[in-house]
């Protein structure tokens, strides 16, 4: 049986331009990417590859190396621990179904 996996890129600063825009009717676009540049001079920008075994891989995209779950904080740590969730739910409803 084949291991497939389920790949995710995470680029924070995305995150939370993202999640800026959808809690405030007060900034334009344009001022929340000025906030965001003045806020940090450094975003996470991760490629997640989960397997169907419970394995993961972690890559940062900006150094190439790997990235251990629990090096992982914030919004990134958020980020995989909602797609670690997600991923099980749908696992366990596929072998349901398969079962069934």
């Amino acid at each position: 049986m084949m291991n497939t996996s389920h790949n995710f890129r995470f680029i924070e600063r995305d995150y939370w331009y993202h999640k800026a825009l959808c809690d405030t009717d007060h900034l334009l676009p344009g001022q929340i990417d000025d906030m965001l540049d003045e806020a940090h001079s450094h975003y996470a920008d991760y490629t997640f590859k989960f397997y169907d075994d419970g394995s993961v891989i972690i890559i940062d995209n900006d150094t190439n190396n790997r990235i251990k779950p629990r090096e992982l904080t914030g919004a990134v740590y958020d980020f995989y621990i909602r797609k670690r969730i997600y991923l099980i739910k749908t696992n366990l409803m596929e072998k349901q179904l398969q079962y069934a």
